[in-house]
């Protein structure tokens, strides 16, 4: 990672890792507003355009997201740039990652 780029790019590692962390919390915000998995289905669908109301690719798009982000944090950590806070990152990243891939089977 070169030195002039270092933070640009940890901070859209920190940008993906918000939308990933955002999207979470607002499914869980919605399933504590509906009690049953079809209403809430279509509440959370219904808060992005109709060329992206589909689950399984906001999934998809969720998992890349994530992915890239614990990549960028996991470089960062090997380039001893922020390395605690990449870390912790670089896991909650991961975390978020396996909880959305387990979310497809």
């Amino acid at each position: 990672m070169k030195s002039k780029y270092k933070s640009i790019i940890y901070s859209i590692g920190v940008l993906l890792l918000t939308v990933g962390v955002l999207d979470k919390l607002w499914w869980l915000y919605i399933c504590t507003i509906y009690t049953e998995f079809e209403e809430c289905r279509v509440a959370y669908l219904s808060l992005f355009p109709e060329r992206f109301q589909n689950a399984f690719l906001l999934t998809v798009i969720e998992i890349l997201l994530l992915a890239v982000a614990a990549i960028i944090f996991s470089e960062s950590k090997k380039a001893i740039y922020q390395k605690k806070a990449s870390k912790i990152l670089m896991i909650i990243s991961l975390i978020l990652f396996g909880w959305s891939v387990f979310s497809l089977m």
